[in-house]
This record gives structure tokens, sequence and C-alpha cells, in this order.
């Protein structure tokens, strides 16, 4: 009987670590797929890129563009989006990885010349896309809480 218990409670911890590893996993996505980060024909080419898509914590977003002169500037606001406001957090090489730690939604447009009124900028909703009002606790302390729950949940059961 106790060796079955055993068995059960390690699959149990086995099983949950595993759960909460895939829960963590990431997703690195390059804006606009293989087009890239350029000015598109289609001016709501972004807002359909990133509306297809369900962004969370922890995933990466890399601005790729191989022609022409671009940015990935950053602004505060949806006013300053919409009005293609080109003053904020300025990315000015190909290739740069943004990653998000929090829920929240971010605003992101190129400050190059009328790019920005051609359509190339887009809105990234990391997750509900309201930013936490307090400091949310990581998916490194959930796992641990989770572990040590299980492991006196064994212990309680093999003594």
């Amino acid at each position: 009987m106790a060796g079955r218990l055993s068995f059960t409670v390690g699959f149990l911890i086995v099983a949950s670590v595993g759960l909460l590893h895939g829960a963590c996993a990431a997703t690195t996505y390059t804006v606009g797929d293989d087009l890239g980060w350029t000015v598109q024909p289609n001016s709501s080419y972004y807002e359909e890129w990133a509306s297809q898509k369900t962004f969370q914590i922890g995933d990466s977003f890399v601005f790729n563009w191989t022609t022409g002169t671009h940015t990935a500037t950053e602004v505060s606001t949806r006013e300053e989006y919409d009005n293609c406001t080109k003053m904020g957090k300025i990315l000015v090489d190909a290739g740069v990885t943004v990653t998000f730690n929090a829920n929240g939604t971010h605003y992101f447009l190129c400050s190059e010349g009328t790019h920005c009124e051609q359509g190339q900028k887009m809105v990234i909703k990391i997750g509900d896309g309201i930013a936490p009002s307090f400091a949310a606790p990581s998916l490194a302390a959930a796992a641990a809480l989770s572990a040590l729950f299980f492991s006196t949940v064994a212990i309680f059961f093999l003594n």
C-alpha cells in the first residue's frame, strides 16, 4: 500500500512540474512574420497580424527589417499612437528583441518619415492588456509554492 501511494504521489509531483514548465514556455514572434517590420501595401497589416495572436507574459518580439530605414518606437498612450507621435523609446537596429514581463498594452510605430501614417504601427496586448497595479507573483514563485504543497501532501500521506 505504501509503495503504491509513494508512486502516486511521485507521479503527481512530476506531472505538476511538467505542467508548470509548459505554462512557463514563452514564444518569440518575428513582427510581421516573413515580411518583417516595414511599410506594407495594406495599412492595416500589423493590426491584423497582432489580432490573430494571443500574447502572454514572457513572450518576445523581434523587429526585423531588411530594406529601408525604420525604427521601432514605443509610445506611451493610445493618443500618441493614433496621432503617430514620434517621441518615445526608439529602437534603431533591426533584429532588436523586446520581451514583456507583465500584462499591459504597448504601442509601437515607425518614426521614419510618414511610415506610421502609412500603417507601420501596431498594438501589442500582453495577457489581458491591463497593467498590474501590484507586483504579481512570478511563475517561478508559483512553481515553488506548488512543489512545496505537493511535498507536504506526500510527507503527510507517507507518514
